[in-house]
């Protein structure tokens, strides 16, 4: 029983040596001391992602928790807070899993929202959004730095000259405060773009030969068709708009259409007219449509119960 015993307390003196980098494959339980960060997802605040990060010297992890109905879940993680810039995230939705944007409910099963390495710094506030996700395709696919990658996006976009600088950090950063800086104007135009590059980020995920230019340019002519069509956006007769164009624009034929700078008869036919949602139906962030908790784990059974050396045995 003794050299049983030893053996088993050597064996978890190695466990414990050989965590490598991962320090955060949960968020929680041995955890407790480590340092905390929030992470947003954000088209609206969507409830039901989890966040997983890898830095630059192998730590990695994934939440177990998702996001909350004001878009946030919490990293554990020493290096992600005191190094956040070696971090690269991904915000998704777990399989069968589900996901919904807080301001209208619309579906967010599909999405996935990532942040570069480098776009992240210590005291900032990091949130995953889809002009971060664009960032990251075009420094994947440009090689650029990531400030050259963050403006070439908001150009492409068509904000290049429109907004400042620090209202691009802070789309980045902290979108709903910033957006309800902006300009009536700019700010229906930010929004619709914000929507719709993400259904064109759903829309392209798995296609492989599809360039940012495209995917930008697309997303530049619907979202000013959205507020030609709808100049209250995002309302119409006192009811949330709901725009979802991922599924026409996820054909080949419709989608190439948009590239050529029109806009295709069947995103034209959702945004004349699309679904609204009342205020009473949008989601009670308090009671989110997604638990962000999940489940407790059962406890052990107890296995086969008595075999081996305990019971009376005597040892």
């Amino acid at each position: 029983m003794k050299i049983k015993l030893l053996t088993t307390i050597i064996a978890g003196v190695l466990l414990a040596g050989c965590g490598g980098g991962n320090d955060n494959s949960v968020d929680g339980g041995g955890d407790k001391d480590k340092k905390t960060t929030p992470v947003l997802a954000f088209d609206g605040a969507i409830n039901g992602m989890v966040a997983s990060y890898t830095c630059a010297d192998g730590t990695s992890g994934t939440t177990t928790t998702k996001t909350d109905g004001y878009g946030f879940v919490t990293v554990i993680s020493d290096t992600f807070a005191d190094t956040p810039e070696s971090c690269s995230v991904v915000l998704s939705v777990p399989t069968d899993g589900e996901a919904f944007d807080m301001s209208n409910r619309k579906n967010m099963q599909k999405v996935v929202y990532t942040i570069p390495k480098g776009l992240l710094k210590v005291g900032q506030d990091v949130a995953a959004t889809p002009f971060t996700t664009l960032i990251e395709k075009t420094m994947a696919e440009t090689k650029d730095d990531i400030i050259t990658a963050t403006n070439s996006v908001f150009s492409s976009l068509g904000f290049g000259s429109s907004l400042t600088e620090d209202q691009k950090l802070g789309l980045l950063t902290t979108p709903a405060a910033t957006l309800e800086t902006l300009s009536p104007g700019l700010k229906k135009s930010v929004a619709a773009t914000t929507v719709v590059l993400s259904d064109v980020l759903v829309s392209q995920k798995e296609n492989k030969t599809v360039t940012v230019a495209e995917m930008a340019a697309v997303t530049e002519k619907i979202a000013a068709d959205i507020i030609v069509k709808n100049p209250d956006y995002p309302k119409s007769n006192g009811e949330t708009i709901v725009i979802d164009v991922s599924g026409v624009l996820a054909d080949e034929e419709t989608f190439n259409e948009a590239v050529n700078g029109d806009v295709p008869k069947a995103v034209s036919d959702i945004i004349t007219n699309p679904p609204t949602i009342p205020d009473a139906d949008i989601p009670d962030p308090e009671n989110p449509p997604v638990d962000p908790t999940p489940e407790p784990t059962p406890p052990p059974t107890g296995g086969t119960g008595g075999s081996g050396d305990g019971g009376g045995n005597g040892n």
